[in-house]
């Protein structure tokens, strides 16, 4: 199986304690409603919020966003920066963060390398929108 974008079911919403997930303080955007998941892989990503600060320009957008990403049992809080993207309609699209936070427990350290791989492609899958994405044909690059 791969990664497929849908809305959180009610049952894994429950299952993975999504609502107190989202009692955590946000600095920005309300946590999203859907994922990318990968159930035989037992991996998801999730944004958790997109940083705002409304004093700045640019409507506060400052380009960071939270994630919550959940590897094999494990929940690893990441953050990253938006780079470069491009492509558009009728054209192949793509994107680049730069990786700023990934906080792997000390246990898994061993398999980080397996753990950045698998973030890139639940990213990937994610086409920068979710279950709002249309792209067919869609790269990505985690600058570390």
């Amino acid at each position: 199986m791969a990664f497929v974008n849908e809305y959180i079911p009610a049952d894994d919403f429950k299952k993975y304690g999504f609502e107190q997930l989202n009692r955590r303080t946000s600095r920005g955007s309300t946590p999203n409603d859907f994922w990318v998941i990968d159930r035989e892989m037992n991996i998801w990503l999730r944004k958790f919020y997109s940083e705002m600060d409304h004093t700045a320009v640019r409507g506060g957008y400052t380009g960071v966003s939270a994630w919550d990403f959940y590897w094999k049992g494990n929940l690893i809080w990441v953050e990253v920066k938006d780079g470069d993207g491009g492509g558009g309609y009728g054209q192949p699209r793509w994107q680049q963060k730069k990786l700023l936070r990934i906080d792997i427990p000390a246990a898994l350290e061993v398999q980080r390398s397996q753990i950045l791989a698998d973030l890139v492609a639940a990213f990937t899958a994610y086409k920068g929108a979710g279950v709002f994405a249309t792209d067919s044909e869609f790269s990505f690059t985690l600058e570390m």
